[in-house]
């Protein structure tokens, strides 16, 4: 077997394996793009029939709704809910992983030994996982960007002689997303009879964060006890934007350091396929004898290490 691997054939499998991974997990970043960034409108309509009589709204969605009721179901539905990606089912995100999961077993087991065919393969469930982790995270940090710019919005409505709930009303139609959409969350369970320091304590667990937390402390505190509250969300206002000056450019320095960092793993990997095209077969050498996999083990946890130091040093609390 080894020795069959050792010929000229290898090449041209190698480079199906590649270009299979690539395509693959580019038709997961394009769909989690687009559903990401489809229309609000859209959204609605999606939710409120408007799908009625296609394959999408007849068959995927009764059967997402019976999906849903699963605790694995319910646990995607709010990460996808979280990630942004509202208008993409969670059982088509399910079927979605699980066709790329088992189309890159099935490539990496015809070029590599199976046991690292089973890592691949790991690797892009975590892959996909932590994809919505990451649009999750990405979620939070545009809104909290958006928090200076609520307060003197609801600073200057309530200075016009305004309330709360109708400040909050006026921000959600002014800012964009993702602050405008879960203001007008919170705006909509407002209406339903909701009261306001139990909406905005639902707008916090949704949007975890210091500077919401404070935010919302100072709303909640004015309605129930009065106050100065023009001037507390005018200092707020103020505060949150040097905070976040000084965030951008903390980031803009670590960003160097981090991207070197990351380069290194990229051309490790990148070495090995070289070396692989100028020596066909030397890829499944690698990963089937023990030499090869010894040396695999200690690269990759080397730069799983050095990954983790680069995350810890590069993440600055302010």
């Amino acid at each position: 077997m080894p020795a069959a691997r050792g010929g000229g054939a290898v090449t041209p499998g190698l480079i199906l394996l590649l270009l299979g991974v690539v395509l693959i997990l580019a038709c997961a970043g394009i769909l989690l793009f687009a559903g990401g960034t489809l229309d609000q409108a859209a959204v609605v309509r999606s939710e409120s029939g408007g799908l009625r009589g296609s394959f999408r709204g007849g068959v995927i969605r009764p059967l997402n709704q019976l999906f849903q009721q699963t605790a694995p179901g319910e646990a995607l539905a709010r990460r996808l809910v979280e990630a942004n990606l509202r208008a993409l089912y969670p059982l088509e995100y399910f079927i979605l992983g699980v066709l790329i999961v088992v189309g890159t077993f099935l490539i990496a087991s015809s070029e590599v030994t199976l046991v690292w065919a089973l890592l691949i393969t790991g690797g892009v469930m975590v892959i996909l996982l932590n994809a919505l982790s990451a649009l999750r995270e990405r979620q939070y940090r545009l809104f909290l960007a958006q928090l200076p710019e609520l307060s003197r919005i609801l600073a200057n409505s309530t200075s016009a002689g305004l309330s709360i709930r109708s400040a909050l009303e006026i921000a959600a139609d002014e800012m964009s997303n993702p602050a405008g959409r879960e203001l007008a969350i919170l705006n909509d369970e407002l209406r339903i009879g909701t009261p306001l320091d139990v909406a905005l304590e639902r707008l916090e667990a949704r949007i975890p964060g210091k500077d919401l937390a404070v935010l919302i402390g100072t709303l909640v505190i004015s309605q129930r006890s009065g106050g100065s509250l023009i001037t507390a969300l005018r200092g707020m206002a103020q505060a949150l934007e040097e905070r976040k000056e000084t965030t951008r450019e903390v980031r803009t320095l670590m960003t160097q350091a981090s991207f070197t960092g990351y380069m290194v793993v990229i051309f490790g990997v990148g070495l090995v396929l070289m070396f692989n095209w100028i020596n066909p077969g030397l890829l499944y050498e690698l990963t089937s004898t023990l030499i090869g996999q010894i040396a695999l083990i200690i690269t990759g946890a080397s730069y799983v290490l050095g990954i983790i130091i680069i995350r810890r040093i590069t993440k600055v609390q302010i």
